[in-house]
């Protein structure tokens, strides 16, 4: 996991993030280093940066590898929807024409993570289920079990949104690309194995592969900066979830743009974000659940006490216990809806009133103050360091264009003097066309 911050305002965005990555070996075992690249230079015609999070790999290569190719070929862009959009269809093209078994790992990946989530359940609810003395009764419950599971989850999967795919239409599940899924559920599937099941399974992967519903692998992509005709910066984000057959699967989770009329700065964290938002809000979604569930369990309790000191006929008490009850309903649906998002909104109204102003050294340090709020929540507290290692910061404005605050090597610069000389070549060229020569 990781933490990444954008702050937008008119002058500038500021872009920062942490190096921890988590490499998984297995169910169990887990290593993280603190050193890996998630702030890029997207563009040399356009001042705009990208951040990458969760997934740092798309289709079995690189994303950093393949933000640099993209980079020293794209084109210039009038907006940074343009910008994101052709990024895009750059990761489709290429990971359409990646090797059958890269395709194939691909949707694996989506389908093996429901069928752990249905196997998971089903171990629930069978440690649930108590032997009684009826055996056949027994056998019977155990037995169909794995059936109302996948009902349960079909039916909530299926209620999802569409995912969004390049190319803008729905994915056509032909005969042979059902076969490809049924092949990967036998492959995956350890539980009951009777063919109704398999069926049902086969079904509910395709909804998974169709649905906007993320794997635990995907990758969030974060591009930010100037198009061409932007006076003030502009920010979209997108969740990846590979290539599913030919086409790449995403979801736009976020799109400010800075305007005088509309939204004059922002604060965004991406990933891990709960301090982020406890700082910047006093709530976020672990204290928001915590709050609810103990308003639901105790506006109840204190319903039942009230009535229970009344006297009054039954059919008056069981009118009045129904009125409560919607009362109660109204209260919570208040609640989550309404005051959740009015303290959220006082809170960022004061925030960004202020970053509105920010000038641009500030935005970087307030940027990589937040992703340090969240190193050190992850230091002090039980688990492993998910986020932390050195703080990448970098500010982009019309003006100074793609701005480096902090960045980490790898190598000492004094050690390369022809890597400085590469880089410094290359920069010239492409701002003069002149090869190098001013």
């Amino acid at each position: 996991m990781t933490a990444e911050i954008a702050i937008l305002n008119k002058l500038a965005v500021a872009l920062a993030t942490d190096s921890a990555v988590t490499i998984s070996a297995g169910k169990q075992e887990q290593k993280i280093y603190d050193s890996a690249d998630k702030l890029f230079d997207l563009s040399k015609k356009n001042p705009i940066g990208i951040m990458i999070y969760n997934g740092m790999q798309f289709m079995q290569a690189p994303l950093q590898t393949l933000i640099s190719d993209y980079r020293s070929q794209c084109k210039s862009f009038d907006t940074i929807r343009e910008a994101a959009t052709d990024f895009l269809q750059f990761l489709n093209d290429w990971g359409a024409n990646s090797p059958e078994p890269v395709i194939r790992r691909a949707l694996e990946q989506v389908i093996s993570s429901g069928l752990q989530a249905v196997s998971d359940r089903i171990a629930k609810k069978t440690e649930e289920l108590v032997p009684g003395n009826d055996v056949q009764e027994f056998l019977k419950r155990f037995k169909a079990i794995p059936g109302e599971v996948i009902s349960v989850i079909h039916n909530a999967v299926s209620k999802a949104e569409n995912s969004r795919f390049i190319g803008g239409n729905a994915l056509r599940f032909t005969k042979v690309r059902t076969q490809a899924i049924r092949e990967i559920v036998e492959a995956n599937w350890s539980g009951d194995d009777r063919p109704e099941i398999i069926d049902a399974l086969v079904e509910l992967s395709k909804l998974l592969l169709s649905k906007n519903i993320s794997s635990p692998g995907h990758t969030g992509i974060v591009i930010a900066g100037f198009g061409g005709k932007e006076k003030f910066p502009s920010l979209i984000s997108f969740t990846i979830d590979g290539v599913i057959f030919d086409r790449l699967k995403f979801s736009e989770t976020n799109f400010v743009d800075i305007d005088r009329n509309g939204d004059r700065a922002r604060v965004i964290p991406f990933a891990q974000k709960e301090m982020v938002e406890r700082f910047l809000y006093g709530l976020d979604s672990d204290i928001e659940r915590q709050i609810t569930v103990f308003c639901k369990d105790t506006v109840p309790e204190i319903r039942n006490q009230i009535l229970a000191q009344l006297e009054m006929p039954e059919e008056d008490l069981k009118s009045l216990t129904i009125e409560a009850q919607n009362a109660e309903r109204a209260f919570i649906d208040g609640l989550q809806k309404k005051r959740f998002e009015e303290i959220r909104s006082s809170s960022r109204a004061e925030i960004e009133g202020m970053v509105e102003f920010m000038p641009k050294p500030e935005l970087a340090k307030m940027a990589e103050a937040l992703v340090n709020l969240t190193s050190i929540k992850r230091r002090v507290s039980r688990g492993m360091e998910t986020v932390g290692g050195p703080i990448d910061v970098a500010v982009i404005s019309r003006t100074e264009g793609f701005i480096w605050v902090k960045r980490k090597h790898y190598f000492s610069a004094e050690l390369n003097p022809r890597y400085l000389s590469r880089i410094t070549s290359r920069s010239l060229e492409t701002e003069d066309g002149s090869n190098g020569r001013i």
